[in-house]
């Protein structure tokens, strides 16, 4: 038993020492906030934390930072909300960046008193498609969250066997991706995650529909790789995202 352990921790290891310094990385910040103070907090984050946000982008300390809503309302009492901050690097990732102005403080002070935090999650693009053009107004993104046996194997067949089935078939998707997690990890957490982006929340929806007729990519091996299939799948929907 503790062989196999250490065979696997070898395994995850150099996993990791294998990501491109190229590779883009990206922590999820899931907060629960209480419906009564949903509109409050969108708009203290959307008119204030934003602007310190598109300072980080400006200076070149981060790509990307996004607010999304989870679709669906939250019944398990955990998250009803998550930040997305996307990174060039793990140095920028864990750096503090830019601050925002000393004239927004007494407003953002009160941002933190209408939701309770929840986790951070810190993960690396291993494969993706782009969406091309502006993000679209209200758009969705379904995350699609596993633990697969073969973890290689789960990343090496998206990125060779589906990235391009995506890309030379029309799937309605707008945009794609594969994110490994660096951290936290347990037993108990799921170790990558997809997502799929399109244009209206009835896309997504009927993405998530059952076709018998659907033949995946020649050479799959996924039923091999991912046994248990996705350990959650997740509707968010933008509310604001900038870079």
């Amino acid at each position: 038993m503790g062989e196999l352990i250490m065979k696997k921790n070898i395994f995850i290891l150099s996993l990791l020492f294998s990501v491109s310094l190229n590779a883009q990385y990206y922590m999820i910040t899931f907060v629960n906030v209480p419906a009564e103070n949903q509109e409050e907090f969108v708009n203290i984050e959307t008119e204030y934390w934003a602007e310190g946000k598109q300072a980080n982008i400006d200076a070149g300390n981060q790509i990307a930072w996004g607010l999304v809503r989870k679709v669906g309302g939250n019944p398990n009492d955990s998250w009803t909300h998550a930040f997305i901050n996307v990174y060039e690097s793990a140095e920028d990732m864990t750096s503090p960046g830019v601050g925002p102005s000393g004239s927004l403080s007494s407003s953002l002070v009160t941002s933190g008193t209408l939701s309770s935090y929840q986790a951070d999650f810190h993960w690396v693009v291993k494969s993706s498609i782009p969406q091309s053009g502006e993000r679209l107004d209200g758009q969705v993104t379904v995350w699609n969250f596993a633990s697969p046996e073969n973890l290689s194997g789960f990343i090496n067949e998206n990125n060779n066997l589906w990235k391009p089935f995506f890309e030379s078939n029309d799937t309605g998707r707008i945009s794609w991706g594969v994110g490994l997690k660096l951290n936290p990890r347990s037993n108990n957490l799921s170790t990558v995650m997809t997502w799929d982006g399109y244009s209206s929340l009835a896309e997504a929806l009927n993405s998530l529909d059952i076709d018998p007729s659907f033949n995946p990519p020649r050479g799959s091996k996924m039923d091999e790789y991912d046994p248990d299939g996705w350990t959650a799948q997740v509707i968010v929907q933008d509310i604001m995202w900038i870079n």
